[in-house]
């Protein structure tokens, strides 16, 4: 009666599990320690093409190829179920063989079940065509995309890359396949995405998905260069990965570098632009005052000059020593305010006619300027000489004025000895280097570059006259010309000026 009862169960058990094989929406194969096939269910005569009964009793490798056995055995002294055993509760993929010959993928799970025949290994068999497919559809729009694309798994370890990123990072694709991602993103990434320590680097990616996040990728050969990655989750059977599209930003940052650069330039230039209005306007204002000065300042000292002329022609020797002393004072203050506003015209004049430059032998300049020292040259007893002199682009009476104020400094500021002074030229690369050679009292090195200023005089009226006005004229009209002005000198050992201008055609004349 106990026997009947444990048959009735048996084969109610047997009965359940048929029909729980028949209800798997996979494919569902039973194999013996033999390797043959006992139980099949619908699915598995749809997707291999047999009927069940020409399943039952076949060995499991005429559906599964035989290189299915030769990955799953470590010798051939085992048994096709037993080394499917060692399989158990892994997902296998594999290729199936149809009925017609022809083959697609599956992936199989395995499991154990024990029976009165003995061990039997369950196959479940899933047709992973559409995956596959999905899989290297995936794979071509990786290849096909414009970025490096890498794709990682939750432990951080690369399991795809595209061609641009063989590329972008300099290694070759079975380089980087299996490698922490950390080998081409430096790991600071982490740090940046992480907010502890105990998550994966797939988790820390997914945070920033959707965002587009710039930093420093690192080439096979040690060189880092700034990229911006795009983030977008992946699910497949292995669970969440991570494609990163990684784009090489070079060239943008150095087009943002350039856009600061020239924005900063634009800035400087328009500050640049106000300041010169201002001293354009600051120009026109001096010009103006300059020719009032000439018309307003100048009509009453010429009154002034007259009548205290007057003065001393008619009452000559009617006044007494102290009058006559006022008078010939008066005199020479007006003389020299009447100097001075002369020199002030001619340095405000200079950049009023800069513009008219014509060719000139630099001979008839240098001769203008002695005519019009002649009185001067022949009262100290003055040698003025030259050497060969070329032709030049420049404005005549600028010019003269120029060469007319070195030479009368080495006429003023003379020594002991007979003033001498030589002018010369020399051809240097695109411009003329002149000189004006004197033997006068010399010059501190510590005054050589404050003499051209303005105003600025190193000996008292008495001693020496003058306005500190005939330097400052000699560097503004050589720039107005191009060229550049400087002195050199000791004192007592005389002083040579030295001017340049762009050079022309060359011709020279000697004296």
């Amino acid at each position: 009666m106990k026997m009947g009862h444990d048959l009735n169960e048996s084969s109610e058990s047997e009965a359940k599990y048929c029909g729980l094989l028949e209800a798997a929406p996979d494919a569902m194969v039973v194999v013996s320690e033999a390797g043959e096939i006992v139980l099949v269910n619908a699915q598995a005569e749809r997707q291999f093409g047999y009927r069940r009964d020409e399943l039952l009793g076949q060995k499991v490798k005429e559906i599964i190829p035989e290189g299915f056995a030769e990955r799953l055995i470590a010798d051939a002294t085992r048994s096709v179920a037993g080394a499917l055993a060692q399989q158990i509760g892994m997902g296998i993929e594999l290729s199936g063989r149809r009925k017609d010959g022809s083959e697609f993928p599956i992936e199989i799970m395995l499991s154990p079940l024990k029976s009165a025949e003995g061990i039997l290994v369950t196959a479940a068999i899933r047709n992973i065509s559409a995956r596959k497919a999905a899989e290297a559809k995936y794979r071509g729009l990786l290849e096909a995309a414009p970025d490096a694309m890498v794709v990682v798994n939750q432990a951080g370890e690369i399991v795809l890359v595209n061609v641009q990123a063989e590329r972008q990072f300099g290694y070759r694709r079975d380089e980087l396949l299996g490698q922490k991602v950390k080998e081409i993103i430096p790991e600071g990434f982490a740090e940046r995405l992480t907010a502890d320590a105990t998550r994966s680097t797939v988790e820390a990616l997914a945070q920033q998905i959707g965002m587009g996040i710039e930093l420093s990728g690192r080439r096979k050969d040690g060189s880092e260069f700034p990229i911006e990655i795009m983030l977008s989750p992946l699910e497949n059977a292995g669970g969440i990965l991570v494609t990163a599209a990684i784009r090489n930003i070079t060239a943008r940052k150095q087009s943002e570098r350039d856009n600061a650069e020239l924005e900063l330039r634009l800035d400087r230039a328009k500050q640049l632009a106000i300041s010169n209005q201002a001293l354009e306007q600051s120009n026109l204002e001096l010009k103006q005052f300059a020719y009032v000065a000439s018309h307003d300042l100048q009509s009453p000292l010429r009154s002034i000059s007259g009548f205290v002329q007057l003065l001393k022609l008619e009452y000559e020797g009617k006044f007494d020593e102290q009058a006559q002393d006022w008078i010939r004072r008066t005199v020479e203050a007006v003389a020299q305010m009447q100097t001075l506003i002369r020199d002030l015209l001619s340095y405000s004049r200079v950049e009023a006619h800069s513009g008219n430059l014509t060719r000139i032998a630099f001979l008839d300049i240098v001769n203008d300027a002695r005519s019009l020292l002649e009185s001067s040259i022949r009262d100290s007893g003055a040698q003025v000489t030259c050497g060969p002199l070329p032709e030049i682009m420049g404005n005549r009476s600028q010019l003269v004025q120029l060469v007319l104020n070195l030479i009368a400094n080495g006429l003023t500021y003379r020594s002991d000895q007979l003033p001498q002074v030589h002018v010369s030229a020399e051809r240097g690369e695109g411009e003329w280097a002149f000189s004006v050679r004197d033997n006068g009292i010399g010059i501190d090195p510590k005054y050589h570059e404050q003499i051209f200023e303005i105003f600025k005089r190193l000996h008292h009226q008495k001693d020496y006259p003058g306005t500190g006005i005939g330097l400052a004229i000699c560097r503004r009209t050589v720039n107005r010309h191009g060229g550049r002005i400087w002195v050199e000198s000791e004192p007592g050992h005389g002083s040579t000026f030295y001017f340049t201008i762009p050079a022309e055609k060359e011709q020279t004349n000697a004296q």
